[in-house]
C-alpha cells in the first residue's frame, strides 16, 4: 500500500481524500472522500504510468449540481489539468460541466475585447489607404474598370483569427450540450451560446491553435484561448469523443458557498430587504498590540432591512441533519468541537449589527427530502436586543420552480415569527 500512496498522494490530497489502511483480515486501502469532486488518474507504483483513473461524484448527483450551476451563472470553475489524461472519464460527465467554464471565458473576453488594426483588402470606388496601381493597370483598366480601385488599408476591429475561434467552438458547443438539451443547465447554455453568436456575428469559422497567442494578449484572450483548447483537443471533462479526459477537481465548498449566495438574494427580494453578499458583509478587525490573528470577520451575506439584520454563512457539512436524528450528545468529539467553532462565529457575527432584531443563519445542505427546509431556532435576548441564531436547511438545487417558492415561503415564515 505504500508504494501505491506514495505514488498518487498528491491526486488524493488535491480531491481532499483521506486514506486508511486497514487489516481485516486481507489488508485494505480505505478512501474517504472530502468535500472536493473530480477526476484523477491513478499511478502505477512500479513504472509512476497511468493505471486506471479515479472519478469523485458530487452526492447530491449531476442533476442537482447542474441545477445549482444553472442558478449561480457558472460563476464557480473547476481547476482543469495539471496531471496526464484520466481513463474513461469524459463519458461518465455531463458535457455541461466544461461547456459552462468555456462560455463564461469566451463571454468574459467579449466583454473586455480590444480592437486592434486589420488589414484589409478591397476594390473600391474612391480610393483608401494603398492603391495597388499595378493592379489596377494589369486588371482593371483591361477590363474598361478605370473608375475603382484595389486598395490595402487598416481600420480598427476584433483579430479575425480570434472571432473565428470563437465561432468554430461556439458550434462545436452546441453541438455538445444538444445531446441533453432537456437538462436545464444544457438549456441555459444553449441560450447563452445563442446571445455568444449573436455578439460575434457571421463569418468564418476556425478550429482553434494557442499558437495564434501573441505577446501583450490580455488575460482574458489567454483564458478564452486555453478553454477553447480544450474543445478543439476533444478532451473535455465529459460528452467528449474520446473515452479520457481532463483531470479537474472542483470545491464544493465554494459551490455552496454561491448557491447560497444567490438563494440569500431570493430571501431578501421576498422580505423586501437589501443583501449585500461577501465581502460587502466584510467587518474589519482592528488589532493593537505585538500578536494578531484574522483581519477580518467575513459572513457570505448580510440582509439588511429597516430595524433589522440578517447575517447568513454557508456550511457544506452535515451537521443539522446529524442533530436531528442524532442529538448533541451522540455527536462525535469532532463534531461537537467542529459545531461549536460554528455557533461560536456565528454568535460573533450578530455582534455586528446594532440593530434591535438580528438573526444569524448557517444555512447546510439538506441531505434528507422534505416538503419544507427544516429549520431550529435558538434566541438570546441582550436589553432590547433580540438575537436570533437559526439552524437551517435548503436543497441543493430545486427540483422545479414550486419547491424553490415553497422553501423561499418557509424562510419568510420562519424569519417573520
Amino acid at each position: 500500500m505504500e508504494p501505491f500512496l506514495a505514488a498518487n498522494m498528491a491526486g488524493l490530497r488535491r480531491l481532499d481524500m483521506r486514506h486508511e489502511i486497514r487489516a481485516d483480515p486481507t489488508v485494505r486501502l480505505l478512501l474517504k472522500p472530502g468535500s472536493r469532486i473530480g477526476a484523477l488518474p491513478l499511478l502505477s507504483p512500479a513504472t509512476h504510468k497511468v493505471a486506471a483513473g479515479l472519478l469523485i461524484e458530487p452526492r447530491f448527483r449531476w442533476e442537482s449540481l447542474g441545477a445549482v450551476f444553472n442558478a449561480i451563472g457558472f460563476s464557480v470553475e473547476p481547476e482543469l489539468g495539471g496531471a496526464p489524461l484520466v481513463p474513461g472519464s469524459a463519458r461518465e460527465i455531463p458535457p455541461w460541466m466544461l461547456a459552462g467554464p468555456v462560455i463564461e471565458r469566451i463571454a468574459g473576453l467579449l466583454r473586455h475585447r480590444r480592437r486592434g488594426f486589420v488589414e484589409r483588402s478591397e476594390t473600391r470606388a474612391s480610393p483608401r489607404g494603398r492603391v495597388e496601381w499595378t493592379t489596377w493597370a494589369t486588371k482593371q483598366v483591361p477590363r474598361g474598370s478605370w473608375s475603382t480601385f484595389p486598395c490595402r488599408f487598416s481600420e480598427p476591429d476584433d483579430d479575425p483569427d480570434l472571432m473565428a475561434s470563437i465561432r468554430w467552438t461556439l458550434g462545436r458547443l452546441k453541438e455538445n450540450l444538444s445531446t441533453i438539451a432537456w437538462s436545464p443547465p444544457a438549456k441555459h447554455l444553449l441560450h447563452r451560446t445563442a446571445e455568444l453568436e449573436s455578439q460575434v456575428g457571421p463569418g468564418i469559422l476556425r478550429r482553434p491553435s494557442v499558437e495564434w497567442l501573441r505577446a501583450g494578449d490580455s488575460e482574458w484572450v489567454v483564458a478564452a484561448m486555453e478553454a477553447m483548447g480544450w474543445i478543439a483537443e476533444e478532451r473535455g471533462l465529459g460528452g467528449a469523443r474520446s473515452l479520457d479526459g481532463l483531470a479537474w477537481d472542483l470545491s464544493i465548498d465554494a459551490v455552496w458557498e454561491a448557491w447560497v449566495t444567490a438563494f440569500s438574494a431570493d430571501l431578501a427580494r421576498s422580505l423586501g430587504m437589501t443583501a449585500s453578499p461577501f465581502q460587502a458583509a466584510r467587518r474589519p478587525l482592528r488589532w493593537h498590540g505585538p500578536a494578531h490573528s484574522m483581519s477580518a470577520l467575513v459572513p457570505d451575506v448580510e440582509i439588511r432591512g429597516t430595524n433589522r439584520v440578517i447575517w447568513v454563512d454557508a456550511k457544506y457539512k452535515a451537521h443539522l441533519d446529524l442533530l436531528t436524528r442524532r442529538g448533541w450528545t451522540a455527536q462525535s468529539q469532532d463534531v461537537q468541537n467542529a459545531h461549536r467553532a460554528d455557533l461560536h462565529q456565528a454568535l460573533a457575527y450578530a455582534s455586528l449589527a446594532d440593530a434591535p432584531q438580528v438573526d444569524t443563519l448557517l444555512l447546510y445542505p439538506q441531505l434528507a427530502t422534505h416538503t419544507l427546509c427544516p429549520a431550529t431556532v435558538a434566541t438570546v435576548t441582550s436589553g432590547r436586543r433580540r438575537v436570533r441564531l437559526v439552524l437551517a436547511a435548503v436543497p441543493f438545487g430545486y427540483r422545479n420552480p414550486e419547491q424553490k417558492e415553497q422553501c423561499l415561503r418557509s424562510f419568510r415564515d420562519l424569519l417573520a415569527a
